[in-house]
């Protein structure tokens, strides 16, 4: 699958914001990636028409997502 994911991963697990979110969700798409999973909180404030972007808490959520 062609994925990226992105993110700070804390010792409980959840997935951390990171900052330039739309810089590096802007490269991912340039570089051809078409899935997004990056931290639920970067969601905000963020958009993008060329890949699917998916927001996760845990990490938990971001294997599921790889998954999907």
């Amino acid at each position: 699958e062609n994925a990226v994911v992105f993110g700070e991963i804390g010792l409980a697990g959840e997935i951390r914001a990171v900052s330039n979110a739309q810089m590096r969700i802007n490269e991912a798409v340039r570089l051809g990636f078409t899935k997004i999973i990056l931290p639920y909180h970067n969601l905000k404030g963020v958009s993008c028409d060329d890949a699917e972007l998916i927001g996760v808490k845990n990490i938990r959520q971001a294997f599921e997502a790889v998954g999907q």
